[in-house]
């Protein structure tokens, strides 16, 4: 959930061409496919933890959008710093939905839910994610598949 709270900060509080900070380094393009099940994972947060604590502060994310697919941004803006990253990985869903009427709009809302962890909790940790990339700049575009294996179901309390 950590993660997805920093992707979603990142996309609505993104920054405009004026906002960039003055010490952000030269970023370079890099788009990422999410696989589950042999299948493209949609909607599930990407995040580029650096492996050297002196990047710390130039996280990358996004979200994936319906074919798995997703163009990294950092502080809102296209592309990463060059550097190692660890690749986490995370998609959580809501289901077991309970409705009931409300009887001043006519409406069914929903009363109660469960949010569900879908992705392996391995793969949304920066310390157990077997996922690496390395930015180096040298190419015109860095393009990265990441498996997360079988889909799974399981409760977040």
């Amino acid at each position: 959930m950590r993660n997805f709270l920093f992707i979603v900060t990142l996309i609505i509080g993104g920054c405009s061409a004026g906002d960039k900070p003055a010490d952000l380094p030269k970023l370079y393009p890099c788009e990422v496919t999410v696989m589950q099940d042999n299948l493209p994972l949609a909607e599930a947060a990407v995040e580029f933890i650096p492996v050297n604590s002196a990047n710390a502060k130039y996280r990358a994310g996004s979200v994936t959008d319906k074919n798995g697919n997703v163009s990294m941004t950092t502080y809102g803006f296209q592309g990463v710093p060059i550097g190692k990253y660890k690749v986490v990985i995370s998609k959580d869903v809501l289901d077991d939905l309970e409705y009931a009427d409300n009887h001043s709009t006519g409406q069914k809302e929903i009363v109660r839910f469960k949010k569900y962890q879908t992705v392996d909790p391995k793969y949304s940790s920066a310390e157990t994610t077997p996922h690496e990339i390395e930015i180096t700049g040298k190419e015109k575009k860095q393009q990265y598949i990441f498996d997360t294996g079988k889909t799974i179901k399981i409760l977040i309390p």
